[in-house]
């Protein structure tokens, strides 16, 4: 993508995921319906108002692009470009007046992410990246962590829905937990990336997840000096099922717990 075609393409990501994180901000802790989907994973009624305004402002600019989004799937297109969308990134936290979710967009290229926002609209903050040019937060760069020991560490994770995953996790989570300065789940996938990305987090890890949820995240946290792979230690792309985001320091020795649990 030409360089004003990328800067045009972010102006369009800033505006969606401000108009859907303030729809979002504007509803929280108000009345609004929650229901179940498959898998038991929370659905409210602002993960779709917000994707509806996610998609229009997206469209309206880009009517040749692709689109992939959470709630309302693949609309394919003949070109090579497509827009990755989860409109509520903590759908769970965000439905019982948990403040930690966000919106998170990104626009890959031929399965490469090119371009990611994500959006914390209770915080107001803003981190984006786009490929070659380094990640920032409200247009400040920032930088992964530089600590080397998992010690010194704050790890997040999250995992898929089927008890394999929950058990895979577990395992991991006990392997981890006791020598890290603390691992623990927060529940909002995207945000925690864009966390690695900032150095607030060592690093993320996640089972059985969809590009939405780690798209924009994992091209922040390279943007930043991070490293991304999935479970076996290839590069992560949109087609990948698990992920593995660190300030690159440590992730080999993560990378070695693993799939040593995996191969177990």
């Amino acid at each position: 993508m030409e360089p004003e075609s990328i800067e045009n393409a972010s102006k369009v990501a800033f505006r969606a995921a401000r108009e859907a994180g303030a729809i979002l901000k504007e509803s929280f802790g108000k009345v609004y319906w929650v229901r179940h989907k498959a898998g038991n994973e929370t659905l409210t009624e602002l993960d779709l108002r917000a994707e509806e305004t996610i998609k229009s402002i997206i469209k309206e600019a880009f009517p040749e692009h692709g689109i992939l989004a959470e709630e309302s799937g693949h609309e394919e297109s003949p070109g090579d470009y497509l827009w990755v969308i989860d409109p509520l990134d903590g759908t769970t936290n965000y439905s019982i007046n948990n403040p930690f979710f966000c919106t998170s967009i990104s626009l890959a290229f031929r399965s490469e992410t090119v371009l990611g926002v994500t959006y914390a609209p209770m915080t107001g903050e803003l981190f984006h990246a786009v490929k070659g040019l380094g990640a920032f937060l409200n247009n400040a760069p920032i930088r992964v962590s530089q600590e080397a020991d998992l010690s010194g560490l704050l790890l997040s994770y999250c995992n898929g829905k089927s008890p394999e995953d929950k058990d895979e996790i577990g395992r991991i989570f006990s392997r981890i937990k006791p020598v890290a300065r603390d691992f623990d789940r927060y529940k909002a996938g995207a945000l925690e990336l864009a966390f690695v990305a900032a150095g607030r987090f060592g690093a993320y890890m996640a089972n059985s997840q969809m590009a939405w949820d780690s798209s924009a995240g994992a091209l922040l946290v390279r943007e930043a000096g991070g490293r991304v792979t999935d479970f076996s230690g290839s590069p992560w792309d949109i087609h990948s099922h698990d992920i593995l985001a660190s300030n690159n320091m440590i992730h080999s020795e993560l990378l070695d717990i693993i799939k040593e649990i995996r191969g177990g």
